[in-house]
């Protein structure tokens, strides 16, 4: 009986926990965010140095219970070093990396902090400057949480690794690239 009793009640912890801020901020919302985007380039026998930048972006989209979907964009700008000599000089040029694709989001719904997982797939483009550009479409994986700040407003972080791979003058650069953001989303 005491057993009962005592699964009776973390059930119900369990419901009033998870549940109770299954439905707590449903709706439109609009955002931005800013971070930082650290890069690590990479293709055949050429290495270069890691470089990190900043990072500014929007997203639109929808939530409603332990799911959200949003369109997302961000732009950084990095800097290539190469770390050894190579038959092209591409060091120091700058790289302007843009993300625009949908992200879908699953919660785990407590009552203020909302913690998430987060999918994406998109376009990819990334241009160097006076030398070519190329975009390719590829994934996005990472975790973030949103604290919810009254019936309209949401603080946001999350990490996210981005890998997608673009084509400079014949030469297939990896853009593996990280990126740790903040930011706001308004609820309407």
């Amino acid at each position: 009986m005491k057993n009962r009793v005592f699964r009776f009640f973390v059930l119900m912890a369990f419901c009033f926990i998870f549940v109770s801020g299954a439905a707590a901020k449903s709706g439109f919302f609009i955002g931005v965010q800013g971070g930082w985007s650290m890069q690590k380039p990479s293709f055949e026998e050429v290495d270069f140095d890691s470089d990190s930048s900043f990072l500014y972006g929007a997203r639109i989209g929808v939530k409603f219970m332990m799911f959200a979907i949003e369109a997302n964009y961000f732009q950084a700008s990095h800097n290539l070093m190469v770390k050894e000599l190579v038959a092209f000089n591409w060091d120091g040029v700058e790289v302007d990396y843009n993300y625009l694709g949908i992200n879908a989001r699953v919660y785990i719904p407590l009552i203020v902090v909302h913690p998430y997982f987060t999918v994406g797939y998109g376009s990819y483009s990334a241009n160097l400057k006076d030398i070519a550009k190329d975009s390719n479409r590829g994934i996005n994986l990472g975790l973030g949480v949103e604290l919810q700040l009254g019936d309209k407003f949401s603080l946001m972080a999350e990490g996210k690794y981005h890998n997608v791979k673009v084509d400079i003058e014949g030469v297939e650069l990896g853009l593996k690239n990280y990126t740790l953001s903040g930011g706001f989303n308004l609820y309407f």
